[in-house]
């Protein structure tokens, strides 16, 4: 989570989603915390206020970090997941695994000539 920029940008789409995973579930563990010390500072205890500050710059570190991965994988996948599970990921990672391509693909640049001979028997079929 703690990466530059730079280092998130090599990595790979099944890491930046694995990525994002992490950082939404900091990004959510930080908010819960900063509403519990802000309703505790509500109540008139004090002593958390420092607490619910750092809290709220870790929330904002981590909205910015989930930022930046969310803008990659749309570049990336065109689209964001709004939900990434386990199950999502094993989906993405077998996707993956399962994919047919057999080498580059291949573009001609000139056209193919075709014979009298094969001419008649694709008419004949």
């Amino acid at each position: 989570i703690d990466k530059t920029t730079p280092e998130i940008m090599i990595l790979s789409t099944f890491e930046l989603l694995y990525l994002l995973k992490l950082i939404r579930k900091e990004r959510n563990d930080c908010y819960h915390l900063m509403n519990v010390f802000h309703q505790a500072g509500k109540k008139g205890i004090t002593e958390y206020k420092e607490v619910e500050k750092e809290t709220g710059r870790d929330y904002m570190y981590y909205t910015k970090k989930a930022f930046i991965v969310e803008n990659l994988i749309r570049t990336r996948l065109g689209y964001v997941p709004e939900r990434i599970t386990d199950s999502y990921l094993v989906k993405y990672l077998k996707n993956i695994k399962n994919d047919k391509k057999t080498g580059p693909m291949m573009i001609r640049t000139q056209r193919k000539e075709l014979n009298k001979n094969d001419l008649i028997e694709y008419k004949s079929k």
